[in-house]
């Protein structure tokens, strides 16, 4: 009995020191790459204060209690032993104490800077790799329903037949009106082989069906020519071969069609490398964007060139609210320079570079390293992009208003005009958004 209470404190006091590492790891990264400056004790400080903030585990009395008793101690890591002292005290055990404080310093940063467990690095895995097991639906949430606004192509979902404005009201019983986005893409993807149960209304009609779910390839480039010799590319993320694959497409098909259209709505980004490539396809000059880091001289500028231009065809892009970091950088570099026509709606607004840092085998930092900024020295971070004419972007009935708009603009702008009134656009400020 003994030796089975000696082995069970070894293991807790391991599991305790793995949390500390983390944390620690944790600080370092922080004071080394996030994109303003900390020092590990002004982290260990700011995180210690938000943590007795916000911490809904003390009651207040408790909270001013301890502040005030720690606002005594100078050194930060003497202030961070008392904090622990405290807390297990009041119950905590040194990993949960330490996962809070985690969780505390990345409350200090920005939006966009993350600590992944387990099954988000899983998530970013399937966002890179371009393989999830799931049903093959894209869903988006509008006003509360959760809305399918795409269908992967062999996919269980479109082999079933499910289609483009179908309302998922339930899954496997969990009513999805009262559930986020992520939950509903959770209930969705788990083991190969498994069943999952959709309740679903299309129009006035209530479906309910039971589905096998399969390991499915994200396709993140769709090309087909549409009427009057248009060539149609719909990018769902910006992977490492989308430039090459869009190239030989229009290498193959330019002497035979009169305009481009590029689908950007949904794509939440991707490698940044790949949107400048694409951008500098239909530019001959000028700038595309510019990355901007912490520290002096810690800059870089993506000049368009000459000799990498593929095409003078006429461009239109259309956007949506999800049109996100990469995929802003293109549409507003070929907005700025007029090289090409926004239908949609305001993007999302992420203007930022995030890396990836190694915590722990499962888990990772992702932290905001840098921020983007466009041709005219305008940022898009919080703000978006509007586009050049507002148009519907969700596809109703089988009708793709937006599409129809782009290709009508190309096709005959006389025609358009007389629809459609321009507004204001570009890169939006905090006002207008």
């Amino acid at each position: 009995m003994r030796v089975v209470f000696l082995v069970f404190i070894f293991f807790a006091s391991l599991v305790a020191s793995d949390a500390k590492i983390k944390y620690e790891r944790v600080l370092l990264n922080i004071e080394k790459h996030y994109f303003k400056a900390f020092s590990k004790d002004e982290l260990i400080s700011k995180s210690i204060d938000e943590f007795l903030q916000n911490t809904p585990y003390l009651i207040e009395s408790e909270k001013q209690n301890k502040k005030q008793k720690l606002y005594k101690i100078k050194k930060s890591n003497e202030k961070l032993e008392r904090l622990v002292e405290l807390l297990i005290k009041k119950g905590f055990s040194k990993n949960e104490i330490y996962e809070m404080l985690i969780n505390s310093c990345m409350n200090l940063l920005d939006a966009h800077s993350r600590y992944l467990d387990k099954e988000q690095m899983q998530e970013l895995r399937i966002k890179t790799e371009g393989v999830f097991v799931g049903l093959g639906i894209n869903l988006s949430k509008v006003d509360n329903s959760l809305i399918v606004i795409d269908v992967l192509k062999n996919s269980p979902a479109s082999k079933f037949g499910i289609k483009v404005s179908d309302i998922v009201l339930k899954i496997d019983g969990v009513t999805c009106d009262q559930v986020s986005l992520d939950r509903a893409i959770e209930l969705l993807r788990k083991d190969v082989g498994g069943l999952v149960k959709l309740s679903l209304k299309r129009d006035e009609a209530l479906i309910e069906i039971e589905l096998k779910r399969e390991t499915i390839e994200i396709e993140t480039l769709t090309f087909k020519r549409v009427e009057n010799k248009i060539l149609y590319f719909k990018i769902s993320s910006f992977d490492a071969n989308i430039a090459e694959k869009i190239s030989s497409k229009i290498k193959e098909y330019q002497e035979l069609s009169r305009a481009i259209i590029i689908d950007l709505r949904g794509n939440p980004g991707g490698l940044v490398s790949q949107a400048v490539e694409v951008a500098d396809m239909f530019l001959n000059r000028g700038n595309i964007m510019t990355q901007v880091g912490r520290g002096h001289g810690n800059k870089k500028s993506y000049d368009a060139s000459k000799d990498k231009t593929l095409t003078s065809l006429p461009l239109a892009i259309l956007v949506d609210s999800n049109t996100a970091s990469s995929a802003e950088i293109l549409s507003g570099a070929l907005q700025i320079h007029h090289r090409a026509t926004l239908f949609g709606e305001r993007t999302f607004g992420k203007g930022s570079v995030e890396s990836l840092y190694t915590i722990t085998k499962d888990e990772s930092l992702s932290l905001t390293v840098a921020h983007y900024f466009l041709a005219d020295s305008s940022t898009i971070e919080g703000v978006g992009i509007l586009p050049d004419y507002e148009v519907n972007t969700l596809v109703k009935n089988g009708r793709d208003e937006s599409l129809e708009a782009a290709k009508e603009f190309l096709h005959n702008k006389d025609n358009f005009t007389k629809k459609y009134p321009l507004q204001m656009s570009g890169v939006c400020t905090k006002e207008e958004k």
